[in-house]
């Protein structure tokens, strides 16, 4: 025998189902906080939404990327510092070794100590972080200058690294510069500008006890000095935009949350009231449909 639901019985159901679909989704925003769940629920701001969220993950790439190379920065920041110190140091040896007060046996002595200069200084060129040399420029894996060798200009000889073309992406779309290499900074012009050749003209100067080529050691030795330390602010720039730079990259991040939030997240006391509302209304479809009478024709036949 086939049963067929009355119109009356129909539209009974059919009303039921409704309700259950709003308690279910009353229920999930409630549960999840979210109102926007499946394409079904808003496919116009599926879009939206889909585009927020890949704007906030590639955020998210740029902030970590910022957080590696504010690291770098920081440890090439502090890395010419204690150049910085080294030059100091190099100063008093020339000025010691310009005075009236040193001869031959002294002179050499301090050689020696221009000499573990440089050796420090080799040190300092080879700063790593997140292993990387900071100061290779492209080449990062490659140590800028391999060892002391003071039949060089340079005392060290030819930089092994190469041009620096890495830039960093900034938050809102440009990108800026954020090292320079060994050779920029510790070999650049000629024996009156260089960091590493003045120390070697100081060395050799020390070496052959001559008033006048230690005097002008010591001229060299001030010019670069001034030229290291101009690198140094250098990288207080580079620090200052990092940190500007992630600043930004946070900021941007809390505004991109807030407009997928509006998308995306429910009003919690909303759905719990339409819950609670729906609930009711099931209730008493469910008390009212259950007394209505139930008989047929056939039970008022005799």
């Amino acid at each position: 025998m086939i049963v067929t639901l009355s119109a009356a019985n129909s539209e009974f159901l059919a009303n039921l189902s409704n309700i259950n679909a709003r308690i279910v989704q009353d229920q999930s925003e409630v549960s999840s906080g979210l109102a926007l769940q499946n394409v079904s629920d808003e496919p116009d701001e599926v879009s939206a939404v889909l585009q927020l969220d890949a704007r906030i993950a590639n955020n998210n790439q740029i902030g970590d990327n910022l957080g590696q190379v504010a690291t770098e920065v920081n440890a090439a920041e502090g890395a010419l510092e204690d150049a910085s110190n080294l030059m100091n140091d190099a100063t008093q040896l020339a000025t010691e070794g310009s005075s009236n007060l040193t001869g031959g046996a002294s002179d050499q002595q301090l050689a020696l100590e221009v000499k573990n200069l440089i050796t420090q200084m080799l040190g300092l060129t080879q700063t790593q972080a997140q292993g990387r040399y900071v100061f290779s420029g492209d080449s990062d894996q490659t140590a800028p200058y391999v060892a002391v060798d003071l039949t060089q200009a340079n005392g060290l000889g030819p930089y092994q690294g190469s041009a620096d073309t890495r830039t960093i992406q900034h938050p809102n779309g440009s990108t800026f510069s954020v090292s320079m290499t060994a050779a920029e900074i510790f070999d650049s012009g000629g024996a009156s500008t260089s960091v590493l050749q003045s120390l070697t003209g100081l060395y050799n100067a020390l070496n052959s006890g001559s008033a006048t080529a230690i005097a002008a050691a010591n001229s060299n030795i001030s010019t670069a000095s001034a030229n290291l330390n101009g690198s140094l602010a250098q990288y207080g720039n580079f620090q200052s935009e990092v940190s500007n730079a992630t600043t930004y990259q946070g900021q941007l991040n809390v505004q991109l949350q807030a407009q997928l939030s509006v998308l995306q997240d429910a009003d919690e006391a909303t759905a719990i009231t339409d819950m609670q509302e729906n609930t009711t209304a099931q209730t008493a479809a469910l008390e009212s449909h259950a007394a209505l009478p139930n008989k047929s024709l056939f039970d008022y036949i005799g």
